[in-house]
């Protein structure tokens, strides 16, 4: 670190006083409620276990509803925030923007490169980044796709040298390491690196700015953007949308209020001061196996907290615009990318108690924690709950309502028991009420979400999906939590954000059967505790019986598209899209133009598209790694041939990856392929010589 570059490790000031303070009171008023009702009704065993479980889970609440009434009101007299000091012009720095991908589709990775590469270049400061895809795809017709892509960028753009492309041919680490290697090789040539997701879009502008704040301010580690979601097209991907961009703003500015440069890192479309990164931010080996141990999965929140450790700020720039990702499009692909989450931060117990971390770091690696057990708290919850009132009515015994706190206001028994649920429902739907307001008060905020009616129906409908989409997310993390207890860990997939024609009600109901089975149990052992408590649990224990459906709707595009046309959960990237979002869907069909080779996707054309094509095959010979096998024995001739004579169903997938890492082969194979008598080939090949005849017929 360099010398006089320290932030604040101080903690406690007025601000986080305030905020703590409320968020305290917010978790104490409703369980001393809790509490005294137990006591009032007489349920005395397990008192101290459900109440300690209330306040946790009610913390959970309570936090959630602080940072939005904080940040409702610090949107009230919002300023945008002055540079700390001027840029340095005679010394500027060098920007790497880096893109790991892992067999992703290449069609929306690099149209959204490419419009970032043209969004920078109208800004007038294209000269200070450099681009990098970071490839650790597995599948050889992904790097094939990739390589073709990254080529015929820089063709159109004029951009070899600006753009530049690396496959890992061993993914040690996952994404991590990936990264780590981009750093050792490269990171002594850039001041910053700027991290983005196969998803990511950045606007030239932010992407300056982030540059400028960074160059303005050298206590700064990491500056943190706000993603908003986009392209999102089903119901479950339009509410997920809608409640990032309508309620985000307000939590993000009450988040803002307390952790100041003390802040969190998410991953991706941020920007790093490289040479502390290098140099505090290299991961630990937790103790043990996986998946508590090992690796750490999920490396952001880590790399924070020792960037923090290392005396350097890490901020979250909520008022930069221009900052877009995607997300899943339905409940299930959303499960399974929570599952690798939920994981990686279970694995973060390990580090909350590590010497040097600031309390901030502790903080926010203890809510990623807390965001996936309060899941399995709430189940214990509910069943304590149901068990100490089956209990009490097992008994028998006549009510006999003691004294207690509810006396002090003169609440009645039932009154109390209903003031109990609604503030902690209040609790619940605070953050909502707030960002609602927000948008009334706030001059032109509905328009851009469809319009005062729309805005409100859409806030009602996201309340009622949300309601029936919680029992059924309990479920699933708390299936998560206990999974990677028992050392069941999770592998590495590429998540899909494509809503297709959604889920069949096939596939719906097997993803869900499980869920559907213990709603079902929870309702009938709930009616035989009581008839009461029946009633109190049905809107839990109802939406898991129904999982299959919910799930099934809300998977649907068509259903989204509807609520679309009505400007129902609209957003405001939809009624005013800015030039980058629009660029990358216009780059997408030009993809095709430019990489028709590559329109029919299978195994067996990626590999034989790679021996004809003239422009694909120089591509691949000049990245492989091996340059003269060939020379070594005749082993590589015979795949060959062997490709060449009984087509490529006859290689398996390593033999397959053999021969496109081979520079010398697959030089031969080409020139064979056009050279001898097409008799001799196997008839496989011809369907692809027909293509190149059809495409001269044209010309």
């Amino acid at each position: 670190m360099r010398k006089g570059i320290q932030s604040s490790g101080r903690f406690l000031d007025w601000q986080r006083v305030f905020f703590f303070v409320t968020a305290l009171l917010f978790t104490a008023f409703p369980t001393a409620l809790f509490s005294n009702l137990l006591w009032r009704v007489g349920i005395e065993q397990g008192i101290v276990a459900l109440t300690l479980l209330f306040a946790v889970l009610n913390w959970n609440i309570s936090w959630g509803a602080t940072h939005s009434l904080v940040g409702f009101f610090k949107r009230r007299r919002r300023a945008r925030q002055p540079l700390a000091a001027d840029p340095d012009r005679e010394n500027p720095g060098s920007v790497a923007i880096v893109l790991p991908v892992y067999n992703e589709d290449p069609r929306r990775v690099f149209a959204g490169l490419r419009a970032m590469y043209e969004s920078l270049q109208e800004t007038g400061g294209l000269e200070r980044f450099d681009f990098f895809i970071l490839s650790d795809s597995t599948k050889p017709e992904r790097w094939l796709e990739e390589e073709q892509s990254w080529a015929s960028l820089c063709r159109d753009l004029g951009a070899f040298g600006r753009i530049n492309y690396r496959r890992r041919s061993v993914n040690t680490d996952k994404k991590a390491g990936n990264l780590l290697e981009f750093c050792e090789a490269w990171g002594a040539r850039y001041r910053y690196m700027v991290t983005l997701d196969a998803d990511s879009i950045m606007s030239g502008e932010t992407l300056v700015a982030l540059y400028e704040r960074m160059e303005a301010d050298a206590r700064i580690g990491i500056l943190q953007t706000a993603p908003k979601i986009v392209y999102s097209e089903s119901f479950w991907g339009r509410l997920q949308q809608f409640s990032n961009h309508f309620y985000g703003p307000v939590f993000v500015a009450g988040l803002n209020f307390w952790q100041g440069g003390q802040g969190n890192y998410w991953g991706h479309n941020a920007i790093i001061r490289m040479a502390p990164f290098m140099e505090h931010c290299a991961l630990p080996d937790l103790p043990g196996r996986e998946p508590f141990g090992g690796k750490i999965l999920s490396h952001d929140f880590v790399e924070a907290a020792l960037m923090q450790r290392a005396g350097y700020e890490v901020r979250l720039a909520d008022d930069l615009e221009g900052s877009y990702e995607e997300c899943p499009q339905d409940m299930v692909e959303h499960a399974k990318r929570d599952r690798r989450w939920c994981q990686g931060n279970m694995q973060h117990f390990w580090l909350l108690f590590s010497r040097g971390l600031t309390f901030a770091s502790r903080l926010h690696l203890g809510n990623g924690i807390m965001g996936y057990a309060s899941s399995l708290l709430w189940a214990v919850f509910l069943i304590l709950s149901g068990i100490l009132v089956y209990n009490r009515v097992r008994s028998k015994l006549s009510l006999l309502p003691t004294s207690g706190f509810g006396d002090l206001f003169a609440i009645p028994l039932v009154e109390h028991g209903l003031l109990v649920f609604g503030v902690t429902f209040s609790l619940l739907f605070l953050p909502k009420v707030l960002a609602l307001m927000d948008a009334l008060l706030t001059k032109g905020r509905t328009r851009v979400f469809g319009g005062r009616l729309q805005c409100t129906a859409s806030v009602l409908l996201e309340l009622v999906a949300s309601a029936l989409v919680a029992p059924i997310m309990m479920l699933y993390h708390g299936q998560f939590v206990v999974f990677t207890a028992l050392g069941k860990g999770v592998g590495w997939s590429t998540q899909n954000r494509s809503a297709g024609d959604g889920l069949s009600l096939y596939d719906a109901f097997k993803a869900h059967r499980v869920h559907a089975l213990v709603g079902l149990v929870a309702t009938l052992l709930a009616r035989q505790v009581s008839e009461g408590f029946l009633y109190w649990t049905l809107p839990v224990s109802g939406a898991m019986t129904l999982a299959p459906l919910v799930s099934w709707v809300l998977s649907k595009p068509s259903i989204g598209r509807a609520l679309k046309r009505m400007r129902i959960l609209a957003t405001p990237v939809e009624i005013d899209e800015s030039d980058e979002l629009k660029a990358v869907r216009k780059h997408e069909l030009d993809w095709r133009r430019s990489n028709w080779i590559f329109e029919e996707e299978s195994e067996v054309a990626g590999i034989m598209n790679a021996v004809v094509d003239p422009y694909l095959n120089a591509i691949r010979s000049t990245l492989a790694e091996e340059k003269d096998r060939m020379k070594a024995g005749d082993g590589p001739k015979r795949l060959g041939q062997a490709l060449l004579k009984e087509g490529a169903e006859v290689l398996n997938p390593t033999e397959r990856k053999l021969v496109l890492a081979d520079s010398s082969l697959l030089s031969w194979l080409h020139r064979e392929v056009w050279t001898v008598d097409p008799d001799d080939l196997h008839p496989s090949w011809g369907p692809l010589f027909q293509r190149y005849n059809w495409i001269h017929s044209r010309e």
